[in-house]
């Protein structure tokens, strides 16, 4: 009994040993930045108040990895190139970043107490966020402001392809960023505008 429970414990540690000393691969992790933010150009509307509704990302988007899908339908989930934070508080942050300098008349409400008073709130859904084998970046949703009355104010869709300008990870994060301030959230930021000034 004494000589199997030894070899078991010899097993045991021989395992340990080995498991420790493996080779773990390093990961790249990647935020998504606003490089443009200082540049923006502000557009005039009422002073209003409005409160950003977090980022809905579509759930296969929802984990840390970097998603890649192919034009079939096949997801591939990088395992050692992640996001730093999940795209949801991500996008919703660095959104409402851009929203507050885009439109600087609009008082933003994210998750910190609201007034007591009604406000109107910005809901945005993201379907795609990714790059295809071709080199493409697909990103689509859709988005509604709805008034302080309950009322949709304005709905519409996004959809957003770009080429990458060269391989790796870091340029398909660099791209889906662009692509989603400068095409996506200013677009939005337009159509607020026009639909308060109306």
């Amino acid at each position: 009994m004494i000589m199997k429970w030894r070899m078991f414990l010899m097993v045991v540690i021989a395992w340990l040993v080995t498991a420790c000393a493996a080779p773990v691969a390093p990961s790249n992790e990647y935020l998504l930045m606003d490089a443009e933010l200082s540049d923006v150009e502000a557009q005039a509307t009422p002073v209003i108040a409005v409160q950003l509704m977090p980022v809905y990302v579509a759930n296969y988007l929802a984990g840390n990895e970097i998603v890649l899908v192919t034009t079939q339908g096949s997801v591939h989930r990088s395992k050692s190139n992640l996001w730093a934070e999940t795209l949801s508080p991500q996008l919703t942050r660095l959104t409402q970043q851009r929203l507050e300098k885009t439109l600087p008349n609009i008082t933003w409400f994210g998750g910190q107490r609201l007034p007591a008073n009604a406000i109107a709130t910005l809901s945005i859904d993201v379907d795609d966020f990714y790059a295809d084998l071709d080199g493409v970046i697909h990103i689509s949703g859709r988005w509604q402001l709805i008034s302080e009355l309950g009322e949709l104010s304005i709905s519409n869709t996004f959809s957003v392809k770009d080429i990458l300008k060269s391989d790796g990870y870091s340029t398909m994060v660099q791209t889906l960023s662009s692509s989603w301030f400068n095409h996506v959230i200013d677009s939005i930021a337009k159509d607020i505008a026009r639909t308060l000034n109306r």
